[in-house]
């Protein structure tokens, strides 16, 4: 798995979601649109090294959500209850709960996840963003934390991991990943 992809995911896991009924997965779909023709094109800096990482929905239906970057493939499980990752055909970790509200916490393997920050506005670089959702996960062997801004209508604008530096007692910084652009099935036709 390469480090975008690994960065897209947050770090693999294993650990099975609750799967219980409840809202529509809509909340957590509005944050990070997965229908065909979404597109994403990062800038990811590691180590004072840029890469551009290019990634499209290359499969939707309704329980599962497929985005590929090159020949990685990323699976996702859309569930009643929000936004999984997938390994081994089997959901596992959420990226999203619905409804998306601040201060919502779920398990992840190794660590929790929290929605710390609703209505956030992000600038980057290359646009400005508005009613974003700031989720971070904290996790364990290794420590880590990595912070996802997901923007309503938008998905992942901008993903932070720092990891623990055990000689120094401090978080380091791992990876950064900023969007670029973002192409949306409305405009595939034009």
């Amino acid at each position: 798995m390469g480090l975008t992809a690994m960065l897209l995911l947050g770090c693999a896991s294993s650990g099975r979601p609750r799967v219980a009924g409840g809202p529509s997965a809509e909340g957590a779909l509005a944050y990070y649109p997965l229908e065909a023709g979404w597109g994403w094109a990062y800038e990811v800096e590691r180590e004072g090294t840029k890469v551009l990482a290019l990634y499209s929905v290359a499969l939707r239906r309704p329980d599962l959500a497929i985005v590929r970057n090159a020949d990685e493939r990323i699976e996702y499980a859309v569930l009643p209850d929000g936004i999984a990752r997938r390994d081994g055909g089997r959901a596992t970790d959420y990226l999203l709960r619905s409804p998306v509200r601040a201060g919502d916490l779920w398990p992840v393997a190794g660590g929790t996840a929290t929605v710390v920050e609703i209505g956030k506005q992000v600038g980057l670089p290359a646009a400005s963003y508005r009613d974003c959702a700031l989720v971070e996960e904290v996790r364990h062997a290794p420590d880590r934390v990595t912070r996802t801004t997901y923007c309503r209508g938008v998905g992942p604008v901008e993903i932070e991991m720092v990891v623990s530096n055990p000689s120094t007692l401090t978080y380091e910084p791992f990876a950064h990943a900023r969007l670029l652009s973002v192409s949306r099935p409305e405009a595939a036709g034009e």
